[in-house]
């Protein structure tokens, strides 16, 4: 090593070797074989550890078991050259404690060649995760917030706040809150806040009292009601604008997630047709156990499909598919994710009643409902124990209903907890450890059906969630049975587009297989140039939708203006609602929805080659 900046290679060694020793953090390295290579004397601080304990054993002793498989990942990151900067987790002391830790980890390499990763490691303390967690609820309010001391000024502030008074952060932090407010805080009677322009505005306040280290904070949340003062019958007007705004909030995480499912679906639909071509080679050839681990591999993509179709429903809650179904037939049907989910330290024990009558309800929607249940019960169980699915018939006055408990052996609610355990963005874990929407997601879900939903809970004795869903006389309804491969079917020439060209070689594949002359092209332009320079008639033009250069609805335009009567068929990762809502593809035309198979594919090539 030269010299760099008048320090010779040695000093410039032990130079290293002393930051690294003497840092506040604790700086240790590990192996690909995920061994502790250094610990420095911070790390020993830290957690427990002597280097002489430690280097040359496994870092799993201080990674929690159910983050192992995650180390894993990160490991296969950093090989890539990423760098992992400034997250929470936990790890385990060597007094068996749990440690808050803010980690940043990063590629560690001799010369060339890779061969671990360094981490550096903070304890995060108790007011850093108070006042994250804190801050962030306070960031996210849509009202203006300000906290509020024994002294009677104010100690925090939002956005919200500096837009509603007219001050900056810094000019309401010190602030005394009766000269913003009128009357003072708490008081009965109309409210209005006075503005730093000398202007007032009509407010509606709600108070709450904050415990902290250092004393009560009174939290007021204020809200600006200016519109309702001045003119009542707008209300209904504001109420019309409200809605509006959250179904174009709604709308945009539509997109958001519809982008995602598009690529998604594409990567499910090569893996399970090239299954699909491994288990139909293999049973041909008389390999079975071939045939039965690529069948294996098509079940998995479709359950990756079903949580594809679940992430749109939530993204776009009014499309909801309800239909006659058995409560019982759900819990079965999620059983098995359920426990995986929850892990192998709790015990997931069914008591469900035999001859429940039928509900009706969006049985993806049920699945989220018991995923976010199981989970609450799971953090609140971090040694284990049970949870308790029941069902029964139950009549009561207001009517007939099939009843649901959900019952965990965990740490359970306190009374203000419950009060306010199904707001939105209400959590009582740390930082970057909940949402806060699990069980304000489980409260829409079940309301939205006609349900009902309540908590019974006690601290250290856990907690049963009840869940009451109206009967129907309805048989329930059998999900749709896969479409059978057409039997006695015409062959045509297929002009197909898509972007993907994996994707590409599966539509050749299947299509050529069947009998189809198939002329691929990987967009529009090229599609069209396909159409134009081909000599025969061109039966159906099988495209994607989103795809670059050209969507498909505008190809479909432009090829049908060039070969008038063909068919045409389109392909999308898109539920069919989202595209007819963002006027990219009418509802009478058709669709085939990705991942798709062989026989559903086929099956659509069909229809279009049968329309007149």
């Amino acid at each position: 090593m030269g010299e760099t900046y008048g320090i010779s290679g040695p000093q410039l060694d032990e130079l290293l070797r002393a930051m690294v020793r003497t840092a506040h953090d604790a700086i240790f390295a590990v192996g690909r074989d995920f061994t502790v290579l250094f610990w420095n004397p911070a790390a020993e601080a830290l957690f427990g550890y002597r280097a002489d304990e430690i280097v040359g054993h496994s870092v799993d002793v201080l990674v929690p078991p159910d983050r192992q498989a995650d180390q894993r990942e990160m490991l296969l990151l950093m090989e890539s050259g990423a760098r992992l900067e400034r997250f929470r987790t936990r790890r385990r002391h060597r007094d068996g404690s749990w440690l808050q830790v803010t980690l940043t980890m990063s590629p560690l390499c001799d010369r060339e060649d890779y061969i671990g990763y360094t981490v550096i490691a903070r304890a995060v303390s108790a007011r850093e995760r108070h006042e994250s967690s804190f801050q962030a609820l306070v960031e996210a309010a849509p009202d203006a917030f300000v906290g509020v001391g024994d002294d009677g000024r104010v100690v925090l502030a939002n956005t919200q706040a500096e837009t509603l008074f007219g001050l900056t952060r810094h000019g309401l932090i010190g602030k005394e809150i009766d000269k913003l407010l009128a009357p003072p805080l708490g008081a009965e009677g109309d409210a209005h806040a006075n503005r730093a322009d000398g202007s007032t505005v009509p407010i509606e306040v709600s108070l709450s009292v904050l415990p902290t280290d250092d004393g009560r904070i009174r939290c007021a949340v204020i809200r600006d009601i200016t519109e309702r003062v001045r003119a009542n019958e707008r209300v209904q007007q504001l109420q019309a604008e409200a809605q509006l705004q959250r179904v174009q909030r709604l709308e945009g995480l539509g997109q958001l997630a519809g982008g995602v499912a598009h690529d998604f679906n594409n990567l499910i639909a090569v893996i399970s047709n090239y299954a699909m071509f491994i288990a139909e080679a293999a049973a041909d050839h008389g390999l079975d156990e071939i045939a039965g681990d690529a069948a294996q591999i098509v079940k998995a993509a479709q359950r990756g499909a079903d949580l594809t179709h679940q992430l749109l429903a939530f993204a776009r809650r009014e499309v909801v598919r309800p239909r006659p179904l058995s409560l019982n037939d759900v819990v079965i049907d999620i059983e098995a994710m359920l426990r995986r989910s929850i892990g192998e330290h709790i015990l997931l024990d069914l008591n469900l009643d035999a001859g429940l009558p039928t509900i009706t309800a969006d049985p993806g929607q049920l699945d989220q409902v018991l995923v976010n249940l199981a989970v609450n019960a799971r953090d609140a169980m971090p040694r284990g124990g049970t949870i308790t699915i029941e069902t029964d018939d139950l009549v009561a006055d207001p009517g007939h209903f099939v009843r649901l408990r959900f019952s965990d052996t965990g740490t359970g609610m306190p009374p203000e907890v419950i009060e306010r355990a199904f707001e939105p963005f209400y959590t009582t874990k740390p930082a970057g450890k909940g949402t806060g929407l699990g069980l304000a997601t489980v409260y829409g879900i079940i309301t939205a059906a006609g349900g009902d939903l309540s908590i019974s809970s006690k601290a250290g004795l856990g907690t049963t969630f009840t869940i009451l869903m109206p009967t129907t006389d309805a048989e329930p309804a059998a999900p749709a049975e896969p479409e059978a491969a057409p039997v006695d079917y015409r062959r045509g020439t297929i002009l197909a587009v898509e972007d993907e060209p994996a994707l590409r070689d599966v539509l050749q594949r299947i299509l050529a297989g069947a009998g189809h002359e198939v002329l691929i092209a990987a967009d529009g332009p090229a599609a069209l140039a396909l159409a134009t320079g081909h000599p025969g008639r061109i039966d159906v033009l099988l495209t994607d939708v989103v795809m670059p250069h050209m969507l498909g609805k505008d190809l479909a335009e432009r090829f049908l203006a060039a070969c008038p009567g063909a068919g045409v068929l389109f392909m999308s990762g898109y539920a069919r609602p989202a595209l007819a809502s963002q006027g990219t593809l009418d509802p009478d035309v058709p669709l085939v929805e990705k991942p798709f198979s062989k026989n559903q594919l086929l099956a659509a090539v069909q229809q279009c080659l049968d329309r007149p």
